[in-house]
């Protein structure tokens, strides 16, 4: 005779165990009256029942899920469009205006050297036509 080894014995009270819940659960069953023992002549509505089939009358499950995801996509993308083309739009006139600042800047350089160069050429010819007229 030879002795059980542990795997066996694991599995025996595994299934004992299983046994042991299934009595209990169906004993506990018996213990509980049906719910309409305590009824008191209230009979049980139908209202889940007249709520699905109104529901089916009117064409079933509201397919308007997609349609309002859609909607709802494209106006979060518009806003967020907007939000972002309005940020580059601050740098990029923040941009032009440093870039037009910087070419008034030279403008007015190069006119004022040119100014200078032009007095400077006609002291010059004045000076010349001194020293010829004398």
């Amino acid at each position: 005779h030879s002795r059980p080894t542990l795997t066996q014995m694991k599995v025996k009270s595994l299934l004992f165990t299983a046994a042991a819940a299934i009595a209990s659960m169906a004993s506990a069953q018996d213990q509980y009256p049906e719910y309409q023992d305590y009824a008191d002549g209230y009979e049980q509505d139908n209202l889940y029942e007249n709520y699905a089939m109104k529901q089916q009358e009117k064409g079933g499950g509201g397919g308007n899920g997609i349609i309002k995801i859609g909607v709802s996509f494209g106006l979060s993308y518009v806003i967020g469009a907007k939000v972002h083309s309005s940020r580059i739009a601050k740098k990029m006139k923040a941009k032009h205006l440093k870039d037009q600042k910087a070419l008034y800047t030279q403008y007015y350089n190069d006119v004022y050297k040119l100014e200078e160069q032009k007095a400077d050429q006609q002291a010059i010819i004045e000076q010349l036509q001194a020293a010829l007229q004398s």
